[in-house]
This record gives C-alpha cells, structure tokens and sequence, in this order.
C-alpha cells in the first residue's frame, strides 16, 4: 500500500481572509483567458445551459440569478469568479449570470480553468474554501432573513448590496443602478406586489428614493439602523 503526501511551503497555502488568486496566478489566467467587456443586461449564460467557461469578473458586478425571467438571488464583483464549477462537472448551469453595469471579465475556457487548477494546489484548495463560504453564506441569509421583518429584510439587503460597492456617491448621495423593486423582492425572498406596499413608509420617511431601476439612499445611518433592528421602519 502507497500513501502519496502533497506537500508545499505553508507560506504558499491558501489562509482566510487571502485573496483568490496570487498575482501570478492572474498572470497566467489572463495568459489562457479572453478578456471581454459587455454592457448592462447581458447575459454572459443561461440557467440550465451546457456551455462549459468559467468567468473572471476584473471590474464591475454580475447578477447571479435564477428562474425565467430571472430573478436576482446574489451578486459576484471584482476578483471573484463565476460559473467555475459547471466547468468542472460537465453539467447544465445552475443560475444565470448577467451583467450589472458596465463589466469586464476574463473568459476561461474549461479545459484551460482545469489545467490551471491541477498544475496550482493553492488554487485548488482556494476554490475548495471559496465554494464552501459560498454555501454557508447562502445558508446563513436564508436563517436570517426567514426571521426578519419585512422592512428590516429589505434595510438588510440594501445595506449589504451597498456595501460590496455597488453604491455610486452622487450629488443626491448614493445610488444603486440597475436595481429594479422585483429585484429586491427575490433578493430577500418576497412577491413583487409586497415589495411594492414595503417600501412606501421608507420613501414616505424619505430614507430612500425608488426610480425606474435605481435606488437612491437619503438617510444610509436611518437604513443602517433599521436593518440592525434598533430601530423601526416608521414611527
């Protein structure tokens, strides 16, 4: 009986809090991969599409999302990567990716993202860690938001969608582009018709502003506050 041993420097492995790629491992993905820019709107696949690349994002946001039309469950940015395990596994897609903005990815082509794999161990285990959190951060949003308000769920999504730099300052102060009220409404697990009565006492309290497709926050440190819990949604 064989037991092979893997082993590599400890200061090579992949620790929490690292960033997904070295900058030699970017080096060569880009060595491998197509860089392309698309416009908001685009679909880059489709749910239950047997295309086999993997995608990674450079600048800008993506919508991961599922269902026909698309419904909006999670947003991928800068330096993570989409659509890397259909690559892996031969199988249809499991959501939609579609762009949020103006965005650039790298297009890896399956064999390509396996090779970089096989030949870079911290990668692999990379991947492992980031597929996991992935699983728990999902797990976790459904246990938190199945126990929340209504308003506080919606605080709570706008709050965190912002925070991963999705907020743009403006003259008005920051606005979330691209982000329709069905959006928000499968983000945080709502019909379309509830979202539409939930936000009426956060526009009346003039906290936020809903436009066609935009959201604009008026008071962040009120919305902040609600989404908390320490305080209500109206008084």
């Amino acid at each position: 009986m064989y037991i092979i041993i893997l082993s590599y420097m400890a200061d090579e492995r992949y620790q929490q809090g690292d960033s997904l790629f070295t900058e030699a491992d970017l080096v060569h993905l880009e060595s491998v991969g197509q860089v392309l820019s698309r416009q908001t709107g685009h679909v880059f696949f489709r749910e239950d599409e047997e295309t086999d690349f993997a995608l990674l994002i450079k600048k800008g946001f993506v919508k991961v999302a599922i269902g026909e039309p698309p419904r909006l469950k999670f947003a991928r940015g800068p330096n993570e990567i989409v659509g890397e395990m259909a690559a892996l596994r031969k199988k249809p897609r499991s959501a939609s990716v579609i762009a949020w903005g103006e965005v650039e990815v790298l297009h890896i082509s399956a064999s390509a993202w396996l090779d970089f794999l096989y030949d870079t161990p911290r990668a692999m285990h990379a991947l492992l860690y980031s597929t996991d959190e992935r699983l728990d951060q999902a797990t976790r949003r459904t246990v938190d938001y199945s126990e929340l308000a209504a308003g506080q769920k919606l605080a709570k999504a706008l709050v965190e969608l912002a925070d991963i730099g999705l907020g743009w300052r403006t003259s008005d102060g920051m606005t979330i582009r691209h982000l329709s009220q069905d959006d928000l409404a499968s983000y945080i697990g709502l019909t379309s018709a509830s979202i539409r009565k939930i936000v009426r006492p956060f526009k009346d309290e003039k906290i936020i502003e809903i436009g066609r497709e935009t959201v604009t926050f008026r008071n962040l440190q009120a919305l902040k506050a609600i989404a908390r819990g320490d305080r209500p949604v109206s008084r």
